[in-house]
């Protein structure tokens, strides 16, 4: 079976940046941003010191105030002083959302709660994030292994009938059937029939599509399932801040609204991604960061940018990686390592999820 959520669990895979600071408490409220010291895991706070001393074999970003961490060879929580809040017993963990983690016990998944307690019996062979109130689970049907969802009780509210699936957003879930895509309601009731080659979740009342197999193009329908965007798209990114990023037959890059209308007139070498009202983009060989009308606020000068979390922004620097404000100013020195495997589950959690 091919699960096509790239950021399901947010599993406990690398670090993130590099770090030599000493030690400081992290300030009350901060939320700790994951680095790599040597071949260890830590986490600073946002002037860049330690926020505590422990280092871990490996270690994800924090959600809803906790980290998954690997001490040994189990997976535990830390709570944001770096307390171990939740004991390193799981074969594996993913963040928290909804209040709820998926973890590993053995070879089968299930939840636990924030105090560490088992909510969802460990009973599935995968298991996804809970988003709307629902997660997506792997189980074995009579004609294979098949995806159904389940509610935060644990109850199989969607039973496992469906060969792909991602998560529930605006009350509907793209999943698949055969061999095509259509989108499902809390109820599990086909609410958009499958008539689609591919198909993500809706976002700001519309979701992409593609159509016409498997080198077909991309569009976006409405939660009618009429298409609202025509399908004339290479390849596209899910609306975030109100704007999509499409690729056009050719290299470049575009922006779109909610009409499907250029919202800049200009192209982008790479998507532009708009987090905290800002996009990272490429000018030439240097990175800077735009607004929704186009204009370059930080100047390009970077080797390569990521998006803002908290105000903050990581940028490379020759092969370090340091961070900026939203004035472009330097807050974190570039002193650490460029890890984009990690940058991506950011970017994933803070534009898809979060």
């Amino acid at each position: 079976m091919r699960y096509r959520i790239f950021i399901l669990m947010l599993l406990l895979s690398a670090g993130l940046w590099s770090c030599n600071r000493e030690q400081k408490a992290a300030a009350k409220g901060d939320q700790p941003i994951l680095v790599k010291i040597a071949d260890k895991y830590g986490y600073i706070d946002q002037q860049g010191n330690k926020a505590f001393p422990q280092l871990f074999d490996h270690a994800a970003i924090f959600s809803e105030g906790l980290a998954a961490v690997r001490v040994g060879d189990k997976d535990g929580y830390i709570d944001r002083s770096g307390k171990l809040a939740i004991p390193a017993s799981f074969d594996a963990a993913s963040i928290f959302l909804d209040g709820l983690a998926a973890v590993k016990i053995g070879d089968r998944w299930g939840y636990i709660d924030k105090t560490g307690e088992i909510a969802i019996s460990t009973r599935f062979l995968a298991t996804f994030a809970f988003t709307d109130g629902l997660a997506s689970v792997a189980a074995v049907a009579k004609d294979g292994i098949k995806l159904g969802y389940i509610d935060k009780t644990g109850k199989l509210v969607v039973a496992p009938e469906f060969d792909d699936g991602s998560f529930f957003f605006e009350g509907l879930a793209p999943v698949k059937k055969g061999s095509k895509y259509g989108y499902i309601d809390r109820s599990g009731k086909m609410a958009i029939p499958p008539a689609f080659d591919d198909a993500q979740p809706f976002r700001g009342g519309l979701a992409s599509v593609k159509v016409n197999g498997r080198y077909g193009n991309w569009g976006f329908i409405d939660k009618s399932g009429k298409m609202a965007i025509a399908a004339q798209f290479q390849n596209v990114t899910m609306f975030s801040e109100g704007v999509a990023a499409v690729k056009k037959p050719g290299n470049s890059w575009y922006l779109i609204d909610k009409s499907g209308s250029q919202a800049i007139g200009r192209g982008f070498a790479t998507p532009p991604v708009f987090s905290e009202g800002l996009a990272a983009v490429r000018e030439g060989a240097k990175w800077g960061f735009m607004d929704k009308s186009g204009a370059m606020v930080i100047t390009p000068q970077f080797d390569a940018a990521s998006i803002f979390v908290n105000g903050l922004a990581p940028v490379k620097l020759g092969d370090k990686c340091g961070f900026i404000d939203k004035t472009g100013k330097t807050v974190i020195r570039p002193e650490f390592e460029w890890a984009p495997n990690i940058l991506d589950q950011y970017v994933s959690y803070y534009s898809m999820l979060h």
